[in-house]
């Protein structure tokens, strides 16, 4: 399991300007809610090998917490964490998360001029806490053709987690890429008229 350390804040306390992510920790076992305070650089280290389904170990107030990040806030300009939401769950209760979706291996269509279309890019499962899968790795070697797909309903994680979304969905086919040939503008030619217009004095 992941770890953190974290330290407990004040309601209106300013942790930014000390390189910390404020943080709000719960659970249903979690009578008050927790405000905490999280180094930021470390936060970003652990997050991105666990991400929102693997459970994290949070110390604090020499206490341990078993959590997941079920939310966070970021700054619309640069990009950073600004905000967390901990959710310490029952690790005997099964809980819902969405799990990202990564494809592997190469899919023989692509060679036949075609383009791998990554159609779903996470799975909705059910699963006890320290049960989720970090990511679901779905072999695309078997598309073949245009007309093969990965539908849901082949995917297997086992018995201890249970997908949710919806089977006849799919995750993963090749589409064929037409050559489009650009087609060049023809002139065209103004109409030859051989008999001559008269003139304004051959009228009269």
């Amino acid at each position: 399991m992941y770890s953190l350390k974290a330290d407990l804040r004040e309601k209106k306390e300013n942790v930014e300007a000390e390189g910390s992510i404020p943080a709000i920790l719960y659970g249903p076992e979690i009578k008050e809610n927790v405000l905490l305070k999280i180094n930021l650089n470390e936060f970003k280290k652990v997050f991105r090998e666990a991400g929102e389904t693997s459970l994290i170990e949070i110390e604090a107030d020499k206490k341990k917490y078993s959590v997941l990040v079920y939310g966070y806030q970021k700054e619309p300009l640069s990009g950073e964490f600004i905000h967390l939401d901990l959710y310490a769950p029952n690790l005997n209760v099964e809980v819902e998360a969405e799990v990202p979706v990564e494809l592997v291996g190469v899919a023989p269509a692509v060679a036949l001029g075609g383009t791998l279309n990554h159609n779903l890019k996470v799975l909705h499962v059910k699963a006890l806490p320290n049960e989720l899968p970090h990511k679901i790795e779905v072999d695309v070697s078997s598309l073949i053709t245009f007309a093969d797909a990965i539908p849901v309903s082949s995917i297997d994680l086992g018995g201890k987690v249970k997908i949710l979304t919806n089977k006849d969905e799919v995750i993963a086919t090749v589409i064929e890429v037409k050559a489009q040939v650009e087609e060049q503008p023809v002139a065209k030619e103004e109409p030859k008229n051989d008999t001559e217009k008269p003139t304004e004095e051959s009228k009269e």
